[in-house]
């Protein structure tokens, strides 16, 4: 017995498989808990190291540019980069390592972005008494 090919059908089969490749790919290629926990050792340290120089050269860039476009900004930038650093002096990037596998093994955690999984972990090494409410925030918010 024959069957009746329909292009339409398989248009929509094609769609479809299509949507779900690209829901995988979209989900393997976050950068989240789940994403870390896949690393390496090393790869991990090269991720944390590469957070931190975007961080500093972020920071950079926005002082450049505020001192020089937007002056009664600067204060505000200098103190948000003071405030920044006092949460992350003292830390190592083994330290954030270990924190962020100490965070990811935790299935609650693992929709949450690495970049907010650093932040997690240095309000957490300097007893920031709102990091409790600010994690479930993140868990809310990346479900």
């Amino acid at each position: 017995m024959r069957t009746a090919f329909f292009p339409g059908l398989a248009l929509v089969c094609v769609l479809a498989a299509s949507a779900v490749c690209a829901d995988r790919a979209r989900a393997e290629d976050s950068r989240d808990g789940r994403y870390w926990n896949r690393l390496e050792g090393s790869e991990k340290t090269d991720l944390v190291i590469g957070i931190l120089e975007g961080l500093n050269l972020s920071e950079s860039i926005l002082h450049i540019i505020l001192q020089n476009e937007y002056t009664m900004c600067s204060d505000i930038l200098t103190s948000i980069a003071r405030q920044t650093d006092m949460f992350f002096e003292g830390l190592t990037v083994g330290s954030i390592v270990e924190g962020l596998n100490a965070l990811y093994a935790d299935a609650k955690n693992r929709s949450i972005p690495i970049s907010w999984g650093v932040w997690v972990v240095a309000r957490q090494d300097k007893k920031d008494r709102t990091v409790g409410k600010f994690l479930q925030e993140l868990r809310t918010l990346y479900r």
